[in-house]
C-alpha cells in the first residue's frame, strides 16, 4: 500500500496527542488538521505540525484521505464518522463514539468496509492487557468477580461545580457515557460479554437523568459477577480488580513501572511485572490503527467495541431509572 494520507479532525487536548502521533510517523502523510477553534490551529502551527489547516471537516475529507482521526465533541462523532466512512476513509474515533445506541449502531454499519479504532484507553493499557491475558489463561483459576471503582475529582452540581459532561450533557452525554464508557467496557474486556445489569444512580442536580454517582452489578457469560462504582469523590484512588478461585489481582504502578499485584491472603502478595511494549500512549494507538489498515490487524478496540460499551452504559442507565434488571 502506498503512503497513507491522514487527516485529523479536532485538535483539542486528545486531538493534539493524536496529531503528534501521526506527525511523528515516517510512513504516513499528514494532509491536514481541522478545528473550529483557530487558536488550536495556531498551536499546530507553533509546533510545526505538517499539513494544511481547515475549519470545515468536509473540506478536509474532500482532500482524498485514506484515514481520519476524529477527536471532536461527542455530539458530532456520528455525523463525521459516517461522512468519512462513506468516502472510504478508515476511522479512528475518540470515545464515546456517540450519544445514543442508535447512532452508535449506524456508525458500525457505516464502517463495515473500513478499519476502525476507538480509544477505549483501558484496553490499550499494558497492565490491563496483561491482566486480561492472565485471567484468560486461568493463571489463578476460575474468574469469580471483577470490579472497578472510578472516582472523579470534579465536585458536585450542588456545589456549583461538576464535570463538564454534567454541565453540558447535550454536548458530551451524561458523565457515565462521556468519561465512564471505557470503565463500563472494561468489565466486558476482562469478564466477557455482559448478560445482565442492575444499577442505581444519584444526582445533586435538577435532572435525575444527569447522573453523578452510579453503582451497578453485572453478570457475565462465563458466570462471573461484576461491580461498578462511579462517583464524584476526589479522595479515593482508582482501582480495578479481579477475584479468582486461587487469588485476587489488580493492575498497579510502582517505581519499577506497571505491574499486576496478586494477593492470596493479607500477608501473601506478589508483584508480577508487565512486559514493556515498544510503543505506548498515542504512538501505540496510531500504530495499531495503521496496522489495522495495512495488515488487517485486530486493534485494541474497534467500532464494535465502542458500540458494546455504549450498550452497557445504556443498560446501566435504564436499570437505574426503572429499578429493574436489564438483559443485554
Amino acid at each position: 500500500m502506498d503512503t497513507l494520507r491522514f487527516g485529523v479532525i479536532g485538535v483539542g487536548s486528545r486531538g493534539m496527542g493524536n496529531v503528534r502521533g501521526v506527525h511523528r510517523r515516517q510512513d504516513v502523510e499528514l494532509v491536514g488538521v481541522c478545528d473550529i477553534n483557530p487558536e488550536r490551529l495556531k498551536l499546530c502551527d507553533e509546533e510545526g505540525i505538517a499539513g494544511r489547516r481547515f475549519k470545515d471537516y468536509k473540506e478536509l475529507l474532500a482532500e482524498g484521505l485514506d484515514a481520519v482521526c476524529i477527536n471532536t465533541d461527542n455530539n458530532v462523532h456520528t455525523e463525521q464518522t459516517i461522512a468519512a466512512a462513506q468516502m472510504g476513509c478508515h476511522v479512528y474515533c475518540e470515545k464515546p463514539i456517540a450519544l445514543t445506541v442508535e447512532d452508535a449502531e449506524a456508525m458500525v454499519e457505516a464502517c463495515k468496509d473500513v478499519s476502525t479504532v476507538v480509544n477505549l484507553s483501558m484496553r490499550r493499557s499494558p497492565a490491563h492487557r496483561h491482566l486480561r491475558d492472565l485471567v484468560g489463561q486461568g493463571a489463578w483459576g476460575k474468574l469469580l468477580c471483577l470490579g472497578a471503582a472510578h472516582p472523579k475529582p470534579s465536585g458536585l452540581l450542588c456545589q456549583g461545580k461538576g464535570h463538564k459532561a454534567t454541565r453540558a450533557p447535550e454536548v458530551w452525554g451524561p458523565i457515565l457515557m462521556h468519561d465512564g464508557v471505557h470503565i463500563c467496557e472494561w468489565l466486558r474486556f476482562i469478564g466477557g460479554e455482559v448478560e445482565t445489569v442492575f444499577a442505581r444512580s444519584l444526582t445533586t442536580g435538577d435532572d435525575p437523568d444527569n447522573e453523578e454517582m452510579i453503582s451497578a452489578v453485572t453478570t457475565h457469560e462465563g458466570g462471573a459477577m461484576g461491580t461498578l462504582s462511579y462517583m464524584a469523590m476526589p479522595f479515593m484512588d482508582k482501582r480495578q480488580y479481579v477475584i479468582c478461585e486461587g487469588a485476587s489481582a489488580w493492575p498497579s504502578q510502582d517505581e519499577e513501572g506497571p505491574c499486576i499485584m496478586v494477593s492470596r491472603s493479607k500477608d501473601d502478595q506478589e508483584r508480577v511485572a508487565v512486559p514493556e511494549p515498544e510503543l505506548s500512549g498515542d504512538d501505540l494507538a496510531m500504530d495499531e490503527f495503521i496496522r489495522a489498515i495495512r495488515e488487517g490487524y485486530q486493534p485494541y478496540a474497534t467500532m464494535e467495541d465502542g458500540l458494546a460499551g455504549q450498550r452497557i452504559v445504556d443498560a446501566i442507565r435504564r436499570s437505574a431509572r426503572s429499578g429493574e434488571v436489564v438483559h443485554l
